[in-house]
């Protein structure tokens, strides 16, 4: 059959039409500021477009002509995500909506994603599916920030709260203490004892005095103050928190270890934090050894003489292996429902990286966990060097 002249035109518009309607397609896939991939039901890939490049690392190429789509998930997510997609729950059958799961970059590192997927069809048999995805590290990033803002907003107003009421008990138990002070001291002086009531009265005073001082630090601790950045002495710092802490019911049986280098410089950190810092993790290895062990603090200056390293140790039993890579998340605990929030650790490296210094977790041997901190000298030894000459 011979085709009239006429349709010939039209079909040669018609092929014309639809090369520009696939080539229009394919540009929009590739520009999509989102990942797009599809592969067969034998996990092929057919489409990987420019954003699902620069999420996973691969190029399109290497994704085309190399990968399974089992490659870039984990272990399991990929029969997990098909599993979805063929249930009603998460869209209706052949969809999966806004679906949080990793996936794995040229790197190995994993990547978490929200994806939006469907089955493609073709006369009711499953022929291939398809996926858009949105990388979301910055957004858990920023969620992160936000909950550490938060976390410490909460601290900031409760450790105000404190500080008030330190300072209205302060002044309750200062007066009768000045009194306690003045009129022991005055019978010493003013009286002729026997040795036996001077010794009883010398320990009035001791101990008076040593309940003055301790209202002192208590005050110092949770005084309410602007967040200031300032030269300061680590190791005050850190015998300021076991001042208030050694006495305690929960210190009885724990020895504590000081191992404090003296000629340490200043470091640049805020006091009130840093406080916060070596309570929160000393609290949490007296607890780790149930009250009974050692715990050990040390600190010294680094070997390129511009950090501090401080190292706090216990003899508990350490932090279980599928326990350490969260214990700095928020919220995250081990303990019963009532005995912890799981914001101590968060708050911890919230203030490190306000201090621009590190932290770490290690487990000892043979028993025990040691925190690692790193955090930067106020003036390196060198340059005070510089400004002096």
């Amino acid at each position: 059959m011979i085709m009239p002249d006429i349709e010939k035109p039209f079909l040669a518009s018609l092929e014309e039409r639809l090369r520009h309607s696939n080539a229009f397609l394919k540009n929009l896939i590739l520009s999509s500021v989102d990942g797009v991939m599809a592969a067969d039901c034998k996990g092929k890939i057919l489409i990987f477009n420019d954003a699902a490049s620069e999420i996973t690392g691969y190029s399109s190429d290497e994704a085309l002509d190399q990968l399974n789509i089992r490659d870039i998930y984990p272990a399991k997510v990929a029969y997990a995500v098909m599993q979805k997609l063929r249930s009603d729950d998460c869209g209706g059958r052949g969809k999966l909506q806004s679906y949080q799961v990793d996936v794995l970059g040229k790197d190995g590192q994993k990547i978490p994603i929200s994806l939006n997927a469907a089955i493609v069809y073709e006369k009711g048999e499953e022929v291939a599916s398809v996926g858009f995805f949105h990388d979301l590290r910055q957004t858990l990033q920023i969620q992160k920030e936000l909950e550490q803002t938060q976390m410490q907003l909460l601290q900031a107003e409760k450790m105000a709260s404190l500080g008030k009421l330190a300072a209205g008990v302060a002044h309750q138990i200062n007066n009768p203490l000045g009194g306690i002070i003045l009129y022991a001291g005055l019978m010493l002086e003013e009286y002729e004892l026997k040795d036996e009531a001077r010794e009883d009265l010398n320990r009035i005073l001791r101990d008076a005095e040593r309940c003055k001082d301790t209202v002192k630090e208590l005050l110092e601790f949770a005084r309410q103050t602007r967040y200031e950045m300032r030269p300061l002495d680590i190791n005050k710092a850190i015998v300021r928190t076991l001042f208030l802490l050694e006495n305690q019911t929960l210190f009885q049986n724990i020895k504590i270890e000081r191992q404090l280098d003296e000629g340490i410089p200043p470091v640049n950190g805020d006091s009130q934090q840093l406080n916060h810092l070596f309570m929160n993790i000393i609290l949490n290895a007296a607890q780790a050894m149930s009250g009974s062990g050692t715990l050990t603090v040390s600190t010294r200056r680094g070997a390129n003489n511009k950090r501090a390293h401080i190292a706090i140790a216990d003899t508990g039993p350490g932090i279980p292996p599928d326990v350490m890579p969260q214990i700095f998340d928020p919220f995250y605990t081990t303990k019963e429902e009532g005995e912890g929030t799981g914001i101590g650790l968060s708050l911890v490296y919230g203030i490190i990286e306000n201090h621009g210094g590190s932290i770490k977790a290690v487990n000892r041997e043979p028993n025990g966990a040691c925190f690692f901190i790193e955090l930067p000298l106020s003036t390196p030894p060198d340059e005070e060097e510089c400004l002096e000459s």
